[in-house]
């Protein structure tokens, strides 16, 4: 019975050093406070960069492979944001609410010193040659610059940046005037025009705005983009950026007449500066004409044209 006892005696206290043993055994180390938002960046990083998956700094012992059939998890790259700029699409002419011709520096309304330093965008895909123009309050010209392009230039996102610094001389101390590019189509018609108002200062302080003009001043919603029309009435509907009263629409044949012309009242704007014209135009020919449809709105403060916007329809009896 002694015997007995002192083994039980021996096997509690190989019993208790087991369990001490198992409290003083090193647990795994927690993470840093704050280090498990980095961890999942490294993490993140490491998988969307092939140089960083194919150069490992930490060696992990080799397993073996699945059997067939064993489905296997896949790294997701991740897309990381860029510092690049993204580019607006190049869009259609039917709708777009992107000009053809951009004027993005400076905005609307700015109070400008010479020289006039400017930034604009060309969708080169539509046009072969614009200018540039600066006009005084009486519409006298103070500076222009045409470009032509050739297919080398253009490129490959159809968009084209045009940087300029425009002097100008004025003969007050002041003056209305306005900034506009113009393009027009290998038949000398019509075919896009951009412009934004400005204040001419002799001397002074320039005050920039930053209001764009890189949407298209006029929109079509009617015809399309070579539309045939039938039946002797060609409706034409769409918006314009209200600067005045109403538009002016004709059409140009290929010999640079004007075939049709017509006016069309604009509503009111609405809270994005858009406002709505309609016209029925009767027409009466006795074979298909070929036209470039024009909807032209004129400025005040210079006289002139400020907005145009044109596109190709086939006028049929």
């Amino acid at each position: 019975m002694r015997k007995r006892y002192l083994a039980f005696l021996l096997l509690l206290a190989l019993a208790a050093c087991t369990l001490r043993q198992a409290e003083v055994a090193p647990y795994p180390t927690p993470m840093p406070t704050g280090y498990l938002p980095t961890a999942i960046a490294l993490t993140a990083r490491a998988l969307a960069s092939p140089t960083a998956a194919s150069t490992p700094t930490t060696t992990l012992p080799t397993s073996t492979p699945p059997p067939v059939g064993t489905p296997t998890a896949t790294a997701y790259p991740l897309r990381w944001p860029t510092l690049t700029p993204t580019l607006p699409p190049t869009p259609e002419i039917s709708g777009s609410p992107y000009a053809i011709l951009q004027i993005l520096y400076p905005g609307m309304g700015s109070r400008v010193t010479s020289p006039l330093k400017t930034i604009m965008a060309v969708q080169v895909d539509y046009v072969d040659a614009f200018r540039v123009e600066l006009l005084g309050e009486d519409g006298r010209l103070l500076y222009r610059r045409v470009f032509r392009l050739s297919d080398e230039e253009r490129p490959e996102r159809g968009l084209l940046s045009v940087n300029l610094e425009i002097p100008f001389e004025i003969r007050g101390e002041a003056e209305m005037g306005r900034l506009q590019m113009v393009a027009e189509d290998a038949l000398g018609r019509p075919l896009f025009q951009n412009a934004i108002p400005l204040t001419l200062l002799k001397r002074g302080q320039a005050q920039i705005s930053y209001r764009t003009a890189e949407r298209s001043p006029i929109l079509f919603a009617h015809p399309a983009l070579f539309e045939t029309v039938q039946g002797g009435h060609l409706q034409v509907s769409g918006q314009a950026l209200r600067v005045s009263d109403a538009v002016e629409i004709f059409a140009v044949n290929n010999k640079g007449k004007v075939v049709l012309y017509h006016t069309a009242p604009l509503s009111t704007a609405g809270a994005d500066g858009y406002a709505a014209f309609s016209a029925d135009i009767p027409y009466a020919f006795t074979e298909p004409v070929r036209v470039r449809l024009v909807v032209r709105e004129n400025g005040i403060t210079p006289p002139g044209v400020m907005y145009l916007n044109s596109r190709m329809v086939t006028l049929n009896p």
